[in-house]
């Protein structure tokens, strides 16, 4: 089971899910992640719209079947989960009744390639900077040729340059 960065157990996803059992093992860790009892969750999926008997959830959840598609949806309602939820948790199951292969990982999205102002701007700042090393470092060489000649003793009367 994965830790959410609260340090709590993650919501299961129900994409994970490769076979039957494990879809109903991923309904046991929703009903655990929710924290509800079984009557709690009826009650709940009543308020919903649903009917789900908590003795039909728990029933559902010893078995290693798949429960029915509105089953599904009532009790993933009656965990707190929205509509949204228990239309993916439904895809799943559809998936595995039909035997789909998983659906692919997404590929993460490519990074866009930078404006072109950002570039300009960049290179407008490294020549900037080549341009301060340059300058400082003149400044370094000449305060060290004046160094040197101010070591050479002057005579009375002469002027240096």
């Amino acid at each position: 089971m994965s830790i959410s960065p609260e340090g709590l157990p993650a919501r299961p996803d129900p994409a994970d899910a490769r076979s039957d059992a494990e879809f109903v093992a991923m309904l046991r860790r929703l009903k655990a992640w929710s924290g509800r009892s079984y009557r709690d969750i009826q009650l709940h999926a009543q308020r919903a719209g649903h009917h789900l008997p908590y003795s039909t959830a728990a029933g559902m959840l010893k078995r290693g079947t798949l429960p029915r598609r509105e089953a599904v949806t009532a009790f993933v309602l009656g965990c707190g989960l929205d509509e949204q939820a228990a239309t993916a948790w439904n895809t799943a199951r559809t998936r595995l009744d039909l035997n789909l292969p998983p659906e692919p990982e997404r590929e993460p999205e490519p990074v866009p390639a930078p404006p072109r102002r950002r570039l300009r701007t960049a290179l407008v700042a490294a020549v900037a900077m080549m341009a301060a090393t340059l300058v400082v470092a003149a400044g370094v060489h000449q305060t060290e040729d004046e160094t040197a000649l101010s070591d050479v003793p002057a005579r009375h009367g002469q002027v240096l340059d």
